[in-house]
């Protein structure tokens, strides 16, 4: 079994853990009628993982527009807030949770803010399972960089060379192999494990 080469478990959550990605594109969408920039659907699902902040200071600088990225991510952060409780687990890898528990310490490493993942995991139930969250506020480097998942393994307590990553983006993935960690990729709630990417030893 593939999870046996390792000793530590780290998941993304939004568009990995729990089908959400919805929920953040009709937030956008929403703020986007409201200060007058364009959201493209493709680019916002590739940039999953990033804050709502740096998010918003990257749409300001493509479309050469004075936006306040603090005050855009907040009215963003009111609409997904207000949609959050429709956010549930990906049957797969809810049962891919439960079943590693106890076998394996596992982690969140999420560019969400702390306390919508918590909200989450709270109301889906896998907050049981769950050791440890690193949030947005806990890096000032977020993915691509590999800080949120070296975090994660510090306070797991286990080599990043022993941790494996579940992403469902290739800023996700990018992110875990920096940090000298596996990924599997997450596609619609399943896990890839032929597509299993190890980073490079040179």
């Amino acid at each position: 079994m593939i999870l046996e080469q390792f000793k530590a478990l780290i998941f993304d959550m939004d568009g990995t853990l729990v089908d959400s990605m919805p929920l953040h594109l009709a937030a956008w969408i929403a703020t986007s009628q409201e200060y007058g920039f364009h959201c493209d659907a493709e680019w916002l699902y590739a940039h999953g993982g990033v804050p709502s902040r740096k998010i918003a200071a990257l749409i300001a600088q493509q479309q050469q527009l004075t936006l306040d990225p603090e005050l855009v991510a907040r009215r963003k952060t009111a609409h997904y807030v207000a949609s959050i409780a429709n956010a549930v687990p990906f049957p797969q890898m809810a049962a891919l949770v439960a079943q590693a528990y106890g076998r394996w310490p596992m982690a969140i490493g999420t560019g969400s803010l702390r306390s919508n993942a918590e909200r989450i995991l709270e109301q889906s139930g896998l907050g049981r399972y769950i050791q440890t969250i690193v949030a947005a506020e806990d890096v000032s480097a977020h993915k691509p960089a590999p800080d949120t998942f070296l975090r994660a393994a510090e306070l797991l307590g286990v080599a990043p060379s022993d941790c494996l990553v579940f992403e469902d983006t290739a800023i996700g993935c990018d992110a875990a192999l920096a940090a000298g960690m596996a990924c599997v990729m997450v596609v619609d709630g399943v896990p890839m494990w032929k597509g299993l990417t190890y980073p490079s030893r040179e």
